[in-house]
C-alpha cells in the first residue's frame, strides 16, 4: 500500500500518502475543517477538493515536487496540489487532513494549436 506510518503528537496513527506512481483513492470521508491551505486565496475552492475526495478520484504524484508525497487532485475546474494524511485502518477511505499547497485554474483537456506561418 502506498502509505507511511506518521506518529503525530497525539496517541492516534496517520498514514501519510507517498507513492512515485498515481494512487487510486476511493470515496473518502473528510471533514470541512480537516483541510489546512497554505494560502488565504485557497479558501475559496475547499469544496471543490472536499467534493472530489469524497467522489473518490486519482492522486497524481507533482514530478517537481521531489518528496514522493505531493499529489495532484483534479477537480472541474481546478488542480489542487496536496499532501493527504489518512487515518490508519481505514483503507484510504477517511482521511485526517489534507494540506493544500497549490491551487491552479484547470487546463486538462485544453489543447493548444500553433499553426505555421504561411509560406508567401
Amino acid at each position: 500500500m502506498p502509505v507511511v506510518k506518521k506518529r503525530n503528537q497525539q496517541t492516534e496513527t496517520r498514514l501519510l500518502l507517498e507513492s512515485p506512481d498515481p494512487v487510486e483513492l476511493p470515496p473518502a470521508e473528510i471533514d470541512d475543517s480537516a483541510v489546512l491551505v497554505q494560502f488565504d486565496k485557497f479558501k475559496p475552492y475547499i469544496p471543490e477538493l472536499l467534493e472530489t475526495l469524497r467522489a473518490g478520484t486519482v492522486a497524481e504524484p507533482v514530478p517537481v515536487m521531489i518528496d514522493g508525497s505531493t499529489f495532484a487532485i483534479h477537480g472541474s475546474t481546478r488542480t489542487f496540489w496536496v499532501k493527504l494524511w489518512h487515518a490508519a485502518g481505514s483503507d484510504l477511505t477517511k482521511i485526517d487532513r489534507a494540506q493544500v499547497i497549490s491551487c491552479l485554474p484547470s487546463t486538462r483537456g485544453v489543447q493548444i494549436v500553433v499553426e505555421s506561418p504561411e509560406e508567401e
